[in-house]
């Protein structure tokens, strides 16, 4: 695992929390590496939106922005509604989703991910396949700094909702479970209208998210 990789999954993680400093020579020292190297690797997760240059402290870990995630929600939203909408063409064309239904049984051959990071990418995984599946890839490029807060955000659901509730409920990921399954089988199955309130459903979801955990967590939040 590379540097960038190993500080990324733990920003992701909140292993590294808001407001948490990273000293570019203790690094460096640390995993034996030179300052400049070091640098260009904070100065890449700062334009991701991870980090922030503060005077007299250096790189510092960003707080999720509250206003930067409704951005974020409202592009994931017409962009996915877009892509689902030609992949159900697609779809009634004879085009077989062959990456989607070949992530989902990746899924559920991963029953329980070993941790929150991981949930987090098998989530935004999917959705990544579906753009990948109509060859628009790319297309998540674009919202990468908008995402670190998504991400954040993700994290801290499977970290607050991952337990069962009275045996009965649904936890977080078990949940996350039902929505990818729904919307595979609701793409196979060409129903666009479900297609677009499964969508909505899971970025309104979000937005309710973003209101109660910024409560229970507001040291995070800006």
């Amino acid at each position: 695992m590379t540097l960038y990789e190993e500080l990324k999954r733990k920003l992701i993680s909140l292993e590294l929390r808001p407001g948490d400093k990273l000293s570019e020579n203790s690094i460096a020292t640390e995993k034996n590496m030179n300052r400049p190297q070091v640098r260009n690797i904070l100065t890449g997760l700062a334009d991701e939106g991870y980090l922030e240059t503060l005077p007299q402290r250096g790189s510092v870990v960003t707080k999720i922005n509250k206003d930067m995630i409704r951005e974020a929600t409202h592009a994931h939203l017409v962009l996915d509604q877009a892509i689902i909408a030609e992949l159900v063409n697609k779809r009634k064309n004879g085009f077989e989703l062959e990456m989607v239904n070949s992530y989902l049984d990746l899924i559920k051959v991963n029953k329980m991910p070993k941790d929150e990071y991981e949930m987090v990418m098998l989530e935004w995984g999917f959705y990544q396949t579906l753009a990948k599946e109509c060859g628009k890839e790319q297309v998540y490029s674009f919202l990468d700094k908008m995402d670190c807060d998504m991400y954040r955000l993700s994290s801290l659901k499977y970290l607050t909702y991952n337990y069962n509730a009275h045996n009965s409920a649904l936890n977080a990921w078990e949940a996350t479970m039902l929505e990818l399954r729904l919307m595979t089988e609701q793409l196979n199955s060409c129903k666009i209208d479900l297609l677009t309130v499964l969508c909505s459903n899971r970025y309104n979801g979000f937005l309710a998210n973003a209101g109660v955990l910024s409560g229970i967590y507001s040291e995070y939040f800006e």
